[in-house]
């Protein structure tokens, strides 16, 4: 499986509008991404830092989530 290039600098906003099927990776872990305010500004990695989330687990979900979208599995 090709991984896309989702990395800890990334700015939540671009991720999520690169790779839309991310957004629910942002909600099953309750973070309030998608509807945040800040979204356009924070990283990845402060995102993680502010919900107290795993960044490495945070990242690995988000490339996974993005992945399966690119072979067309839901």
């Amino acid at each position: 499986m090709s991984v896309p290039l989702i990395q800890p600098d990334g700015i939540v906003r671009a991720v999520m509008d690169a790779h839309p099927e991310t957004v629910g990776v942002f909600v099953r872990r309750r973070m309030h991404c998608p509807g945040c305010a800040m979204a356009p500004f924070i990283t990845i990695a402060e995102a993680a830092a502010s919900y107290a989330v795993d960044l490495e687990d945070l990242v690995h979900e988000l490339r996974v989530a993005a992945a399966k979208a690119a072979r067309g599995r839901p």
